[in-house]
């Protein structure tokens, strides 16, 4: 499965340096089974909530992070717009470990201009492939 993302940098709002990398965590909420076979199994009556996120602590899970082979300027006055997507599959040579697919495309417009204002930079498509343990 395949998710997409899009967010907007204003280098007004930042204090430092370019976008080197992306951070990555999960959260699971566990009620009841949701596949084929457990339509006919019953609601948990207190459900576990999990979240790996940097907000909850430490847990043997950790967060993992995925560095970028070219960092993305930021530039004082404006915004960058970062979008893409992202797509985790198992490995097939273990089923423990997943290979995670980031796709991303940067463009940059003046801070002072709405989100369809004049794009100043366009960059191409970036396809990175990691492995996550």
């Amino acid at each position: 499965p395949q998710s997409e993302y899009e967010f907007d940098i204003c280098s007004d709002d930042v204090s430092s340096g370019p976008v080197s990398g992306f951070a990555g965590w999960f959260t699971a909420c566990f009620k009841s089974r949701t596949d084929e076979n457990g339509t006919q199994a019953p609601t948990l009556s207190k459900p576990a909530f999990l979240s790996t996120g940097p907000e909850n602590g430490h847990t043997h899970w950790g967060q993992q992070v995925f560095h970028l082979l070219s960092s993305i300027p930021l530039i004082k006055g404006e915004t960058t717009t970062i979008k893409g997507s992202l797509e985790l599959t198992r490995s097939k040579e273990n089923a423990r470990l997943y290979n995670c697919r980031i796709r991303h495309k940067s463009t940059r417009r003046k801070s002072s201009e709405g989100k369809d204002g004049n794009v100043l930079m366009k960059g191409g498509l970036v396809e990175n492939i990691y492995q996550i343990p």
